[in-house]
């Protein structure tokens, strides 16, 4: 009989392009990956895979089995998500995925009156990017997955999920204390056109917001830094490397050497979310998450408005 665990070794193989990828995915090494492939192969009596030096692809039945395993999984995130309708609230396990600064921000809160309101149910916790994050929902690895869309950069959702408008989280320049846009009430970001810019890497849809955002006002940031650490862009426009574009929920603390003004004269934002698989995939427990979720941000004004 075919193993369902083989079967998504070999799912992600397709869907990431190589084995390494697939490996990092599913937090295996490579070489279980290869052996869980080998194991398979036997299970089948067909090659599923081509191998070769740096890359590897899927034979015709590789790609079939993977066409059957697709269908397997959501037959069993239906049956999971049945099982815990019946359930309620009473066991179970809430899967979920947050980025890093609502982690930091509304999660604790939204955490601890989950578990006090519903001690029966497991929460299971892991940090992702929106990307990955929306990837794993859709894979079923998870339930409930926050993600954030900047202006100017559209989130791409597939078919089957749905987002759940939580809050805006405005964006405002962050600049050295001894600015001369630091005395203003606002900031115009093509006043910043001739500054040098610490932004996120390429890896954050961050990077792409920064320069569409400054596109928009005429000109093309220099771009000087680049780090996915909110800490680090602190210590740098401190020091006078450069300035920012942050929003407001990645800065639970100021460094004292900054200074935050409100961009003008149209406001900055990106818009927080919480997903969820549509139909079965809207269990119980996402819908008690979403309501602590709810609870949580309210009690967070003014910094927390609704998308």
């Amino acid at each position: 009989m075919l193993d369902v665990r083989r079967m998504r070794v070999l799912r992600e193989v397709a869907n990431r392009g190589s084995i390494a990828a697939a490996a990092q995915a599913l937090s295996f090494t490579p070489s279980a990956v290869s052996q869980q492939l080998a194991t398979l192969e036997r299970e089948t009596g067909v090659a599923l895979v081509e191998r070769g030096p740096r890359w590897v692809r899927l034979t015709e039945a590789g790609h079939a089995l993977v066409e059957h395993t697709d269908d397997i999984l959501a037959r069993l995130r239906t049956a999971e998500a049945d099982l815990q309708a019946l359930a309620g609230l009473s066991r179970g396990t809430l899967r979920v995925a947050s980025f890093p600064t609502a982690y930091a921000t509304i999660m604790p809160g939204a955490i601890t009156a989950f578990r006090d309101r519903h001690p029966d149910v497991e929460l299971r916790l892991t940090e992702a990017d929106p990307r990955a994050g929306l990837a794993r929902l859709k894979a079923g690895e998870l339930e409930l997955a926050l993600a954030y869309e900047y202006d100017f950069v559209p989130l791409a959702v597939d078919e089957g999920i749905e987002l759940v408008p939580l809050m805006d989280d405005p964006i405002n320049a962050l600049l050295p204390r001894g600015h001369a846009a630091a005395g203003r009430a606002t900031v115009r970001l093509r006043d910043l056109a001739d500054e040098s810019w610490v932004t996120s890497t390429p890896r954050s849809s961050c990077h792409m917001f920064v320069r569409r955002a400054c596109n928009a006002e005429g000109f093309d940031p220099d771009v000087t830094m680049e780090s996915d650490d909110h800490g680090v862009w602190q210590g740098l426009v401190a020091a006078g490397v450069g300035v920012a574009l942050v929003s407001e929920m990645s800065l639970p603390a100021l460094d004292p050497g900054v200074t935050v003004r409100p961009v003008a004269p149209k406001r900055l934002k990106r818009r927080i979310y919480a997903a969820h698989r549509t139909g079965a995939g809207k269990t119980p427990a996402v819908e008690a998450m979403l309501e602590v979720l709810a609870a949580e941000i309210a009690a967070r004004a003014p910094l927390a408005k609704t998308a």
